[in-house]
């Protein structure tokens, strides 16, 4: 068909691509937690930038490999539960029953994802410098958000793709429940130092 040609061509022709996104950018508006409609494919555009910028300090720290087009959506009352290889399944334990205490906290509510992302990553790397182990991620159930649970769908999928992220869990109730979870960081230099010193003096 005739309008397939056409339509091949557009896809084929940057120039005109440019023109079309140009065109549609304007009318999108910013995603919001429990407001949001739809995921726009221009999110992967400018979260790029989001992220390069909260990098751009320190590259080597922020391992940032997240992709806003292959989250694996998750339902509002969800349990998230991660850990890594050698993680052992009693700090699954303490994290689900919240017997770590948070060194600090963050709430995503009333964030974009765009903003939400900036704000993890220098969440993260705030813990990190301060060799903080347990932080807590307030993201929200989003049950009224279109698609449902769509700040905590990308929270989780982000936390995945950092190295330095060892664990997570749901928070308990008490906590914040399914609209929340606690994660564990990997130990800093300083602390590694200590525990090597204090093991060489038994």
């Amino acid at each position: 068909m005739s309008g397939d040609g056409e339509f091949e061509k557009l896809l084929d022709n940057e120039k005109h691509t440019d023109e079309f996104a140009s065109l549609i950018e304007g009318d999108i508006k910013p995603l919001v937690q429990d407001k949001v409609a739809v995921v726009s494919s221009l999110i992967d555009k400018k979260l790029a930038k989001v992220r390069q910028e909260s990098a751009t300090h320190n590259k080597e720290e922020v391992k940032d490999t997240a992709s806003s087009g292959f989250v694996k959506m998750v339902a509002p009352n969800d349990v998230l539960e991660f850990r890594r290889p050698g993680i052992q399944p009693y700090v699954m334990k303490k994290l689900r029953n919240g017997d770590y205490v948070e060194a600090d906290y963050i709430d995503l509510h009333g964030k974009t994802i765009e903003e939400a992302y900036h704000a993890v990553m220098r969440f993260i790397d705030n813990g990190r410098k301060r060799e903080y182990r347990c932080l807590l991620i307030i993201h929200g159930k989003g049950e009224k958000s279109k698609p449902q649970a769509l700040m905590k769908s990308h929270v989780a999928h982000w936390l995945k793709q950092i190295d330095d992220v060892l664990a997570f869990h749901s928070a308990p109730n008490f906590k914040g429940g399914t609209g929340a979870l606690y994660f564990i960081l990997k130990k800093g230099d300083k602390e590694s130092q200590a525990n090597r010193e204090k093991y060489q003096k038994r």
